[in-house]
């Protein structure tokens, strides 16, 4: 964030808001933005996944979408093919957002787009979940209601 004093060391977890009260605040609400995003997919794959075990497996094939990410461990280390999909990730955005907000651990320069600009790719995640799958939700629901 232009203005924002940067943390001198990179905590592994934001240990204190360097940005002041704006950029704590955008630090909490972000993931909260995503994550009203991330429940319209949920919303959308319940209407579409009528079966229970079918809908549980599609939930726990998710759980790899965090680790194949920047959110624990940075990209830099990583094999190139997993680099490439960690930094495009989604959830690697935020945790850099977040991250940013706070003050801490600027991204790194040479950086996919997502990641070198987290607070934009995040909202740009979340622009494109929500206009994908909002109207695809209601689609679904007003259909399976008049059947």
């Amino acid at each position: 964030m232009p203005g924002c004093r940067r943390a001198p060391t990179a905590p592994p977890a934001p240990t204190r808001a360097v940005c002041g009260a704006a950029g704590a605040l955008g630090a909490f609400g972000l993931p909260l933005l995503f994550r009203f995003a991330t429940s319209w997919v949920g919303y959308w794959l319940g209407l579409l996944i009528r079966d229970e075990e079918a809908a549980g497996q599609v939930g726990s094939a998710t759980f790899v979408l965090p680790l194949l990410s920047s959110a624990y461990i940075p990209t830099g280390g990583m094999p190139g093919p997993v680099r490439t999909v960690a930094e495009r990730n989604p959830i690697s955005a935020l945790a850099a957002a977040t991250r940013e907000l706070f003050g801490n651990a600027a991204p790194a320069a040479d950086a996919a787009w997502p990641s070198a600009h987290p607070v934009a790719g995040t909202l740009a995640w979340a622009a494109v979940l929500l206009a994908v799958c909002v109207p695809l939700t209601v689609r679904r629901y007003a259909r399976d209601g008049k059947g």
